[in-house]
């Protein structure tokens, strides 16, 4: 009889610990990856000097900041071997006899990466600002 007892102890504790284990691996793959997938919401500042800034609140589920962006329509350039050459944000085009030239930040800390690399993650902040000269 003892035996039994012990055999159904086993089994339950078997039954328990794999359950466990499942919902555990249930969570891990089913997690949400707020860089890379899910929905986000990123705030865009457009910086033109002498001009009142414009913000736009993007709510997506892109994974980079080009996709967010093209989304919304808010920029437009030229390809390169680098990645996309931003030339125009929300309509206002670059004067290249001027120098003209869209600078990227993240909260106020100049971009190495282009709007094709970065991945975005709820909350952030990027500013995309005209400058003038090279």
């Amino acid at each position: 009889m003892k035996e039994k007892k012990n055999v159904v102890k086993a089994i339950l504790g078997t039954v328990v610990l794999f359950s466990v284990a499942a919902i555990l691996l249930y969570v891990y793959f089913n997690k949400n990856d707020t860089a890379t997938e899910g929905r986000k919401e990123i705030l865009v500042q457009v910086i033109v000097p002498d001009e009142e800034t414009a913000e736009f609140t993007i709510i997506t589920e892109a994974e980079t900041l080009r996709e967010a962006l093209d989304e919304k329509n808010l920029i437009d350039g030229e390809e390169s071997i680098y990645g996309l050459l931003i030339t125009e944000v929300n309509g206002r085009k670059i004067d290249e006899s001027k120098q003209e030239w869209w600078s990227l930040t993240k909260d106020g800390e100049f971009s190495e990466y282009g709007v094709d690399m970065i991945k975005i993650q709820d909350k952030d902040k990027y500013e995309l600002t005209l400058m003038v000269g090279y």
